[in-house]
């Protein structure tokens, strides 16, 4: 028997007896109700759609995903599986964010604000004594803000700061270090040091002396290299020598920071305090 030419349907030959002729034309009918079984069926309002790339493969949908779509902005969205539903547009400014308890799983939000927000993490401060003073309990904050209170030691010794209580060579700063004793001129000196094992952040030139200032670290939420910004300075008197220091810093440690710690280079810490402010952005 011939086929049909699209979808190979057999069809009665031109010499087919009559007997012959009945038995394919069943055989006609049957192919046609196969190949558009999926054309059966569908309630008020549905929509045909293609189920698949196959010929003549359908499928009924309760609703046309581009009729649902009625103003300018509006997306298509789904609440289920093959269940297409219309997410109206935001507000100016507004950004797109997955929400679970949204039914389309889907709104539109306002943008946290990308401005710093300082809170203080060591409420009152943390008093600075021993080798070393550490503040810890830090997490999930991109900038830490470090302020250093009348800092002092029993002995002459350089005040240091280290992050994560790491002691590998991960610390690099170069800046200028102004000194002036009395009331002679004010002396200028580069102040440089690379794969060091702590930041060097004060130097008083006699142990009755103390270091104020602050210390501001970038990136700390991130695997990368952590910029520091560092001013500090001393007291003065007539017969001592102030000294003040302002620096550029980098941390090369891939971790996280959690922790800051103040310490004595050779020294202890007798007083002063440490305030340390932390910032999600």
């Amino acid at each position: 028997m011939p086929n049909t030419t699209n979808f190979n349907w057999a069809t009665p030959a031109d010499t087919d007896l009559v007997k012959d002729g009945a038995a394919a034309i069943r055989t006609l009918g049957s192919s046609i109700d196969t190949t558009l079984v999926d054309l059966k069926g569908g309630t008020t309002g549905q929509v045909l759609s293609k189920a698949s790339n196959t010929d003549m493969d359908f499928t009924w949908s309760s609703v046309d995903p581009l009729t649902i779509l009625d103003a300018k902005g509006d997306l298509i969205s789904a609440t289920a599986a093959d269940t297409p539903a219309r997410l109206a547009v935001g507000t100016n400014g507004q950004v797109l964010t997955a929400d679970s308890t949204e039914s389309t799983g889907l709104k539109w939000a306002t943008p946290a604000s990308s401005a710093p927000s300082w809170s203080l993490l060591n409420s009152g401060g943390t008093t600075l004594t021993g080798a070393s003073t550490t503040v810890s309990g830090i997490s999930g904050v991109n900038q830490i803000l470090i302020i250093i209170e009348g800092a002092s030691q029993a002995a002459l010794s350089h005040l240091s700061l280290r992050l994560n209580a790491d002691t590998g060579t991960n610390y690099a700063n170069f800046g200028i270090k102004l000194s002036q004793t009395g009331a002679t001129a004010t002396k200028v000196e580069a102040e440089n040091s690379f794969s060091s094992n702590r930041w060097q952040i004060g130097y008083p030139s006699v142990a009755s002396q103390s270091v104020s200032g602050g210390i501001l670290l970038q990136g700390c939420n991130g695997a990368g290299l952590k910029p520091c910004y560092i001013s500090t300075g001393t007291t003065w008197s007539t017969s001592d020598t102030a000294i003040s220091k302002t620096m550029y810093g980098l941390y090369s440690g891939t971790s996280t920071i959690s922790s800051i710690e103040i310490g004595s280079q050779s020294s202890s810490l007798d007083a002063g305090k440490v305030y340390v402010y932390t910032s999600v952005v």
